[in-house]
């Protein structure tokens, strides 16, 4: 009996139906079949042999394959035959195997293109082929695909004498390395509609482009920089893959018909590729999109889809991991790693669509950030049982070794932060790093003391404990964005977007700090899609009314952004309520709705909603600068005077508003109460030509209000002030101002001590004519007068007017008309020459005017008279009526010469 049982139960388990049942799925990918085997453990063993019939997959013995009934075969597969020992595929030509395991599941993809050199199959099997089944077995299941098979053995051939076979001439395009500015540059010389998509995928970049090319890497064999590179051409694309240690990246560009890709340090800020949720599909919209791309995973080994672009500069920035695939930062293009096989990337107009993603639609809160990687574990508790259970673990510090309290002390400051007490949970954390030399080092435990420190509005505590070191994380990237927002950096709306479902599952307290923080920085990111999920997924929350309100002003919503800052501006947040005045003011001001006086002085009304930091200082800014606009200068100035005292740290940056407002009062306001502001804020000048412009403007404003003496004093003052390329155009100035004010000396010590600018000689020359004159050296005055030629003519005529020198005031007014006969003034110039000749009783001076101009005159009042003063005298009674005109003429004569003479005193 117990040999025919011992007998019974070999029997049984030599029975396939007690045999491992291994289940078998089919199913088509983009550009590969794939064929999965549902194994009953991850470590049973499997090996690949190539046979004449096709690829086996041994499994070992007693292995029932449950083969689908009916199911079509993957593209590239024709074939599908299993036994006990494994599976036979017969693939279809130019197609070849990748296995790769993924926990209990073999996965078999059948990759279109002859498989890589360094990968293909060449090993013979190690074993005999498997048996053919026995005739008293059952038969497996009649499917179309599963047939019994038991293949002939294959000899194993002779060894063969080694042969020098000669290296294979080149083929395809040879790729080069050309200078790009101070680097060097590899050049893919490719037709225009090629796209390309650039990602790293650990020490290694992938270089995917979308159309198949046959690429010669021969002249990069020496290299320093792609000596590494290879070159895999597949029936729709091409992958080159470079060994580049991490940060490095490649700068993309395009040059006609080829692409420059350049080394650079790291990758550099490029274009954002969006995703947006759309119909239950993300939707990432790029310029010139090219053709998606899928291709395996160097590190994981799972279909990773990519999105190519025939454009440089577009990029996604930060990783997004979702429950189907993860979206994969790039440096050109789009990548997303496939994790289900309802994923799926296709390309639609200027768009890529990423389905068979679900809980897209809205932004779910655990499903979605479960899949992303923590470091910390806040306990969402009711407040009652976080409390116990932060007092056990305080209690069971205490009898915890110093070096065992590291992990209590990081799950206790968790706790304190879950509960809101961010201070208390810094101060613990403080204790771990003093306590345990292993804290400084641990990821966990800088993250939490990070957390803690933002969390208690201490950002400069945070900087170094969130370093670039950490290990990677969806966690870390959303407190280096609260560290970036909280710093006032503008780059931190993309790790929000990322990782807003771990937000959500936050505990109340850290929610109530983080949400409306990331509500703002996605606005002032202009992430509006993101912005518009976080606020659908938060609710209708108090806190997040602000953010609301901007959504609607975002999106040219007005009069419901205005209901709702009014909403705001009624609440019990008064830096919310502060924020809410300011904008719905921008929002009437830029509508129309009020001028900027009116909006000045609706800021002023709700300036003491929030005072004492940034968001006042900047209100004060806006109110002065709305004044200044208003042309209310005095109180722009006068609101900036106050702000400095009230802040005094932050005078530099106060500094330039107050300079500009300053300088547009001395341009716009009345010259006393001007000067009078300028005396007072002195200090706030700037030494540069702003200031010389205002402070020269407005000595000249004096001196037109018969205020000389001040403008010369201000402009010496402008003068001492002014750079040195500005003095000489000062100097001028100042010496005019003196002259006015009857300081002739002080004229003359101007002109001779302050060089002036080479354009201004005939200026300063009749200046100091001038002051010579009115210190009676009347000589000194006609010699300058006379070495400035043309332009001394007409004060020097004037100045010998003056003194009755007829004679050579008649020769200095000829010469004058004779330098320049066409001016219009000319015969003014020569009836003013006979006149000082006439009074002069000198008849060849006059007869020698009327031959020189009495032709050239022709007709008109001047023409007139210059003819009746240059006439020969009366000799009888018919020269009576010439006579009559003469005494006319002269009895104007005094008239005209005290014209003469208050045109030179005015000159003077």
């Amino acid at each position: 009996m117990r040999g025919a049982a011992a007998g019974l139960a070999l029997l049984l388990l030599a029975s396939p139906a007690l045999a491992e049942r291994v289940g078998v799925r089919l199913s088509d990918q983009p550009g590969h079949g794939r064929v999965v085997l549902d194994l009953a453990a991850p470590t049973i063993p499997y090996q690949i042999e190539e046979w004449p019939r096709g690829t086996f997959v041994r499994l070992g013995p007693d292995h029932a394959l449950d083969l689908p009934a009916g199911r079509r075969l993957p593209r590239n597969l024709r074939g599908l035959e299993a036994n006990a020992d494994g599976l036979l595929l017969t693939l279809r030509p130019g197609s070849h195997l990748r296995a790769q395991r993924s926990g209990n599941r073999l996965v078999l993809d059948l990759m279109d293109g002859p498989a890589p050199s360094a990968t293909r199959a060449t090993a013979r099997p190690a074993a005999a082929p498997p048996p053919a089944v026995e005739a008293a077995a059952p038969a497996p299941p009649a499917t179309p695909v599963a047939q019994p098979f038991a293949p002939a053995p294959v000899p194993e051939p002779a060894p063969a004498a080694p042969v020098a076979v000669p290296p294979p001439a080149p083929t395809g395009t040879p790729l080069r390395v050309a200078a790009d500015g101070g680097a060097r540059a590899l050049v893919l010389p490719l037709p225009a509609e090629t796209g390309l998509a650039i990602l790293r995928r650990g020490d290694t970049l992938l270089l995917v482009l979308d159309q198949p090319h046959e690429l010669d890497t021969a002249a990069l064999r020496n290299d320093p920089v792609f000596a590494g590179l290879t070159v895999e051409t597949q029936p729709e694309a091409t992958i080159l893959r470079l060994p580049l240690a991490a940060p490095g990246a490649l700068r993309a560009r395009r040059d006609g018909g080829r692409w420059i890709l350049t080394p650079v340090p790291a990758p550099e800020r490029e274009r954002s590729i969006l995703a947006e949720a759309e119909g239950g599909r993300l939707v990432m919209r790029v310029a010139a999109p090219g053709r998606p791309v899928p291709v395996a995973d160097p590190e994981t080994g799972l279909p990773l889809l990519l999105g190519t672009v025939r454009e440089p500069g577009q990029a996604v920035g930060t990783a997004r991991s979702l429950a189907q695939l993860d979206i994969l930062p790039t440096q050109l293009g789009v990548a997303a790693l496939a994790r289900a096989d309802t994923a799926a990337l296709r390309r639609a107009g200027d768009r890529f669509l990423l389905s068979g993603v679900t809980g897209v639609a809205t932004l779910p809160d655990a499903t979605e950030a479960a899949s992303m990687s923590r470091l910390m574990e806040l306990p969402a508790l009711d407040p009652g049982a976080a409390q116990e259970r932060l007092r056990a673990q305080t209690g069971s510090l205490a009898n915890a070794p110093p070096l065992a309290r590291l992990p209590i002390r990081r799950a206790a400051a968790e706790g304190m932060l879950a509960l809101g007490m961010a201070h208390e949970a810094q101060a613990m954390m403080r204790l771990s790093f003093q306590e345990d030399s292993r804290a400084p080092t641990d990821p966990q435990a800088l993250l939490v003391h990070g957390a803690a420190a933002l969390l208690a509005n201490r950002p400069a505590e945070a900087q170094g404990l969130l370093a670039p070191s950490l290990p990677a994380s969806d966690e870390l990237t959303l407190w280096r964005a609260v560290l970036a927002t909280m710093k006032g950096e503008p780059d931190a709306a993309p790790g929000f977007a990322a990782t807003l479902p771990l937000v959500l599952t936050y505990p109340e307290p850290v929610r109530a700090r983080l949400l409306p923080m990331a509500a703002e920085a996605l606005l002032e990111g202009g992430d509006l899609v993101s912005a518009r999920r976080l606020l659908r997924a938060a609710g209708e929350r108090p806190d997040l009314a602000y953010a609301r309100a901007r959504l609607a002003e975002a999106e040219g919503r007005q009069a419901e952004a205005l209901a709702l800052y009014a909403a705001v501006g009624e609440g019990r947040d008064r830096l919310a309520r502060a924020r809410a005045i300011r904008r719905s003011v921008e929002l009437r001001l830029a509508a129309g709705a009020l001028d900027p006086a009116r909006a000045a002085a609706a800021l002023e009304a709700g300036l003491f909603a929030w005072r004492g930091d940034g968001e006042e200082f900047g209100t004060r800014l806006r109110i002065a600068s709305l004044r200044q606009a208003a042309g209310d200068n005095r109180a722009a100035l006068d609101l900036l005077r106050e702000t400095g005292e009230a802040f005094p740290e932050r005078a530099e940056a106060l500094r330039a508003a107050q300079e500009t407002a300053l300088l547009q009062a001395l341009a716009t306001e009345q010259p006393t109460i001007a000067v009078a502001l300028f005396e007072a804020n002195e200090s706030l000048i700037p030494r540069d030509s702003r200031a010389t412009e205002a402070l020269s403007g407005l000595a000249e404003r004096l001196a037109a209000m018969d205020l000389p003496e001040r403008g010369a004093a201000l402009a010496q003052r402008a003068y001492d002030r002014a750079p040195a390329a500005q003095r000489p155009a000062l100097a001028t100035q100042l010496a005019a101002l003196r002259f006015a004010a009857g300081d002739a000396p002080g004229t003359l010590a101007a002109l001779e001590t302050m060089p002036g600018r080479p354009d201004e000689a005939v200026a300063r020359g009749l200046l100091a004519a001038r002051a010579k004159g009115r210190l009676g050296d009347a000589e000194g005055a006609a010699a300058i007068l006379r070495g400035l030629g043309t332009p001394g003519l007409p004060a020097l005529a004037a100045l010998l007017a003056e003194r009755q020198d007829w004679a050579s005031a008649a020769d200095a007014a000829a010469a004058l008309a004779a330098a320049r006969p066409e001016d219009p003034s000319t015969p003014r110039e020569v009836l003013r020459a006979a006149a000082f000749a006439t009074l002069a009783r000198d008849a060849a001076r006059l007869a020698a005017l009327r031959q020189q101009w009495g032709a050239q005159l022709g007709t008109g009042p001047l023409a007139e008279a210059f003819r009746l003063l240059t006439t020969d005298p009366v000799q009888g009674l018919a020269d009576l009526p010439r006579l009559t005109r003469e005494l006319d003429l002269f009895r104007g004569i005094p008239a005209g010469l005290e014209a003469f003479r208050t045109a030179a005193a005015v000159s003077r």
